[in-house]
């Protein structure tokens, strides 16, 4: 009697072929939450930046301005000095498929929202970005407080 140890070829290609399946089934629903984080968390970073323009802007005594440029995908905080460096630029990420905003827009493509020395925005509005599945983040700046919140939009 022969002793067989191990697998035949059809075992293997029957067990790849359900693992392959299986991974069909199971992707979707693990990329879901990872597109969510990632969009809550592009919008939290905004809305911290955001806050953090208005405290540099009291704690300085001087105007700073937070600018996004929506068609070039990337957002600056900087003081009012257009000739001063930015203290921070940031990418938006591939998976970022919209964003949009109804600060006060200038001539270059740049829309600000400027806080004052008092700490309450020169104007509101609201920065919005969308997932390519449709599911947004609108970043809210209120009326003459500056507060910072987030809303949930979807398309």
């Amino acid at each position: 009697m022969r002793l067989e140890r191990g697998f035949t070829l059809v075992e293997l290609i029957v067990a790849i072929a359900l693992l392959g399946i299986l991974a069909a089934v199971i992707s979707p629903r693990l990329t879901t939450p990872l597109g969510e984080a990632v969009l809550n968390a592009r919008a939290f970073e905004i809305a911290h930046d955001i806050r953090r323009v208005q405290q540099l802007a009291v704690t300085s005594g001087k105007y700073h301005i937070f600018e996004i440029h929506t068609v070039n995908r990337v957002y600056n905080i900087r003081p009012e000095n257009p000739m001063e460096t930015p203290l921070k630029t940031v990418n938006f990420d591939t998976q970022i498929t919209s964003i949009t905003s109804n600060f006060q827009p200038d001539s270059g493509g740049w829309r600000r929202l400027t806080y004052t020395p008092t700490g309450s925005p020169g104007r509101t509005g609201e920065v919005v970005i969308f997932d390519a599945r449709g599911r947004g983040r609108a970043i809210i700046v209120a009326t003459i407080t500056g507060r910072v919140r987030i809303e949930v939009r979807t398309r």
